[in-house]
C-alpha cells in the first residue's frame, strides 16, 4: 500500500472506503506502474518515474489562430505574460497547489487562461501539472484542446471509470496531464459534495505539484463555491472589453480574501502610452583629439 493510502487511513471511513474505486486498485498505487505514486524519501523520482504506460498520451489539436499555448517564439509577448503569472504563482508565500480560475461572467476567458497557465507551469522541469475541467455546466477544455469529452471528471466521481482511465498526458507538454469534464446526469452540486470528490482531491494533492481548475463563473451557481472550498487559491479572470464593472466588484467580494491570489486581465490591448522594451544602452562617444 502506498504512502497516499497510509496517510488517508486516518481521514475517515467514508473517504477511505471510496478512494480505491476512484484511483483504481489500491494494490497498484505506489507500485512501479502508477505514475502518481509518491515516496516521501524521493518525491520527484516516484512521481516522475517512466512507468506511465497506464496513462494515455494524446496530441492536442489547436487551430493556429487560437489564443492557446502561445509559447512559440513568434508569440513572445503573450508567452512572457503567462510566464510572469507562473512566477507569481510559484513564489507566492502561501504556496498554493490547488488553484481555481473563475470569472464574473461567461466569455471572460477563464478557460483559455486555465489552459495557458497550466501549460506554462508544466514547462518547468520536474513540475507535474494537472489541468482539471470542473465546469459541469459548460465544459470547454475538451473542445479547446481537441480532446474527447469523456471519460472525464464526472465519470470518475460517479464511478464510471478510474482516474487513470480518464486522465491523459499531452504529447506536446509531457509534464501536463488533462482531465476533461466528462458526462453525467447527476447535478454538479451533488457530485462536488460527494465523498468521491473529496477522495479524488486528496489523491491529486499527493500526485501533482499544481492542479489548475477551470470552474464556472463565480456566484453563478453553487458549483464554484464548492470547488473553491477545495482550492488553495483563486485567480479572477477579467476582460476589460466584456466584463461589467458591477459584476467584477461583486466577484471580488465573493472570493475569500485569504484565497484571493489576484486578477488576470484577458484580451488587453497594448496601452498607448507604454514604451516598447529596449535593451540598448547609450555609451559616451570618445572625442578625437
Amino acid at each position: 500500500m502506498s504512502k497516499i493510502f497510509e496517510a488517508l487511513q486516518g481521514t475517515g471511513g467514508e473517504v477511505e472506503g471510496v478512494l480505491a474505486n476512484v484511483v483504481g486498485d489500491a494494490s497498484h498505487v505506489g507500485s512501479d506502474r502508477n505514475p502518481l505514486a509518491r515516496d516521501e524519501q524521493d518525491e520527484h523520482a516516484a512521481r516522475h518515474s517512466p512507468a506511465a504506460e497506464s496513462i494515455r498520451v494524446v496530441s492536442l489539436v489547436i487551430p493556429a489562430s487560437a489564443p492557446l499555448l502561445p509559447f512559440e517564439e513568434e508569440r513572445g509577448v503573450a508567452s512572457e505574460q503567462y510566464r510572469i503569472a507562473r512566477t507569481r504563482i510559484t513564489y507566492d508565500l502561501r504556496r498554493p497547489k490547488f488553484i481555481l480560475l473563475t470569472s464574473p461572467s461567461p466569455g471572460d476567458g477563464k478557460s483559455v487562461s486555465s489552459v495557458n497557465i497550466a501549460a506554462a507551469l508544466s514547462l518547468r522541469s520536474n513540475c507535474q501539472v494537472l489541468l482539471l475541467d470542473a465546469d459541469f455546466r459548460h465544459p470547454s477544455i475538451h473542445h479547446l484542446l481537441g480532446l474527447e469529452q469523456a471519460p472525464g471528471l464526472a465519470d470518475v466521481i460517479t464511478g464510471g471509470c478510474t482516474f487513470e482511465q480518464a486522465v491523459v498526458q499531452a504529447a506536446q507538454y509531457p509534464n501536463l496531464h488533462i482531465l476533461v469534464n466528462g458526462r453525467s446526469q447527476v447535478n454538479p452540486s451533488e457530485l462536488l459534495e460527494s465523498a468521491r470528490w473529496h477522495a479524488l482531491c486528496k489523491f491529486l494533492r499527493s500526485g501533482y505539484d499544481y492542479v489548475i481548475i477551470d470552474s464556472p463563473p463565480v456566484s453563478a451557481v453553487a458549483d464554484s463555491e464548492l470547488i473553491q472550498m477545495a482550492a488553495d487559491a483563486t485567480i479572477l479572470v477579467l476582460r476589460p472589453d466584456h466584463t461589467k464593472r458591477r459584476d467584477s466588484l461583486k466577484a471580488v467580494d465573493t472570493i475569500p480574501k485569504e484565497k484571493f491570489l489576484g486578477v488576470l486581465y484577458n484580451c488587453m490591448d497594448s496601452w498607448f502610452l507604454r514604451r516598447p522594451p529596449s535593451y540598448q544602452y547609450a555609451y559616451p562617444k570618445l572625442k578625437r583629439r
